[in-house]
């Protein structure tokens, strides 16, 4: 199922120069509990997103002369880019790779051959991949200062004695929590909330142009004072 949320704001002259605040820069996509939701994100959205990467970046030690490798496939790009953008900002150098297992193999590659400080996005279908074409994943990321693992990645790497932080896609936006850690979040930008079942709500800020209350984002777990907790295994 497909739902398109699309309530932006009204074309405006400004709308349609591409390099202003309110243009539209692309439509993003989120899987959701009720289907994958597709929603406009403007040139503020974005910038606005860039300015929390660079605070969650600087959280994990990148900086000038930092290399680091993100890794998620195109349909996740409206909450990736900003990555791209912050990590650019701060003087890294970026490299990226698909969240599939296909891909697993370009991964390896780069932690082999390059002094990686972080690779962030490692799902279970790169574990899957890793193990496939012969590689430890334990010793392909075991040297790393930091690896942003996704739900069921997470749990495996935390079994192979790695302690990686948890990377969640938590519909429009990004969490990354440290070991042990809630993760925090954009509290200008987005509303989150637990209903009486635990279910993670999202609603987006009033600023920005994909404009939806109340989204159930199919995790579960706590919300309080601009950080999250997930229940555990997503």
């Amino acid at each position: 199922m497909t739902v398109a949320l699309l309530d932006a704001p009204p074309v405006t002259s400004a709308a349609l120069t591409f390099d202003a605040p309110d243009a539209i820069w692309g439509v993003g996509s989120a899987p959701m509990a009720g289907g994958l939701v597709h929603y406009p994100l403007s040139n503020r959205d974005v910038m606005a997103d860039v300015d929390w990467a660079e605070q969650r970046l600087r959280a994990l030690g990148v900086g000038a002369g930092s290399l680091i490798d993100l890794v998620h496939n195109y349909s996740e790009c409206g909450q990736f880019w900003p990555y791209y953008l912050a990590a650019m900002r701060l003087g890294a150098q970026v490299m990226n790779g698909m969240a599939t297992p296909w891909d697993a193999g370009r991964i390896e590659m780069y932690v082999r051959r390059f002094p990686l400080h972080a690779v962030l996005g490692v799902g279970p279908q790169t574990l899957e991949g890793l193990a496939m074409f012969g590689f430890d994943a334990g010793r392909v990321f075991g040297d790393l200062a930091v690896v942003g693992a996704r739900g069921r990645a997470a749990l495996a790497l935390e079994a192979l004695n790695l302690r990686p932080h948890r990377m969640t896609l938590l519909g429009p936006l990004i969490l990354i929590a440290a070991p042990g850690e809630d993760a925090a979040y954009d509290t200008a930008e987005w509303t989150l909330e637990a209903d009486e079942d635990g279910r993670i709500l999202v609603t987006s800020g009033p600023g920005r142009a994909a404009r939806y209350a109340r989204l159930d984002t199919g995790f579960r777990g706590r919300v309080a004072d601009g950080r999250v907790g997930l229940e555990d295994g997503e």
